[in-house]
């Protein structure tokens, strides 16, 4: 795992949420909104298509997406080639 010494900024290109099981009522757990994020760190993992996930934040929760998911942009505003 590598967290970053200055986080970086993203795009997340859809929506991300996710609700706990009917057992307690569908609880909302996180949401994440189409948009800006902030990057945190990143993991390689057999559990994603592209073996490679970011830890994002918004401001609330910290999960961690697929890197497909998200474009990421360096300190101009351009895309990072990360």
């Amino acid at each position: 795992m590598k967290l970053y010494e200055k986080p970086i900024h993203a795009y997340l290109h859809q929506d991300l949420v996710a609700y706990d099981s009917d057992d307690n009522d569908r609880q909302l757990i996180y949401y994440f909104k189409k948009g800006y994020v902030t990057v945190l760190g990143e993991f390689e993992s057999d559990q994603y298509v592209t073996g490679k996930a970011h830890i994002i934040f918004n401001q609330t929760d910290a999960i961690s997406v697929e890197a497909g998911l998200l474009r990421l942009i360096n300190e101009e505003g351009n895309r990072s080639s990360k």
